[in-house]
């Protein structure tokens, strides 16, 4: 019995569209600028997407990562909120990586000068998923402490799941 005799026309057109997908991963990794397209694709909203689940599909190096950790820190935090969620997949992958421990509380004491209570949510949604103790205690106090209501109304709303 044939493929086509089992399985529906949209069966097997996904699989040749999976295919066809790994396929041009695999060249597309291969290409002399890959690195830096992916880096560029990364920086550009409407590239964005596919970019990210591009990273969060392959395995990096350090030495990448430390280029690619940023943008995704960044991306999670204050991104377009289609991509948010593929971000913080890709830090969760990665988050017993030293480059993450290292990057991330460099960059979240940036955004925290800003105030914006929708950042400050984002950070405590990103630090409840990493589970990085000392950050989440430290940034659960600045919210508590904080003279902006809604900045207060976070440390409200997190400080059950800090505990």
């Amino acid at each position: 019995m044939k493929d086509k005799d089992k399985y529906s026309i949209e069966w097997l057109r996904l699989k040749e569209s999976e295919k066809k997908l790994f396929s041009a991963k695999y060249y597309f990794k291969k290409s002399n600028l890959y690195f830096d397209q992916l880096l560029f694709a990364l920086k550009i909203l409407s590239e964005q997407g596919t970019a990210l689940r591009f990273v969060r599909d392959e395995d990096f190096d350090d030495k990448e990562l430390d280029n690619l950790i940023p943008i995704v820190i960044e991306i999670s935090i204050g991104g377009n909120i289609d991509h948010i969620p593929i971000a913080r997949d890709i830090l969760f992958k990665y988050r017993h990586n030293n480059i993450v421990k290292k990057t991330l509380p460099k960059m979240v004491l940036k955004y925290l000068d800003s105030s914006d209570d929708f950042i400050y949510r984002r950070i405590a949604e990103l630090l409840l998923e990493l589970n990085y103790k000392e950050l989440k205690n430290s940034f659960i106090n600045r919210c508590k402490k904080s003279e902006n209501k809604d900045i207060v109304e976070i440390y409200n709303d997190f400080y059950e799941k800090y505990k």
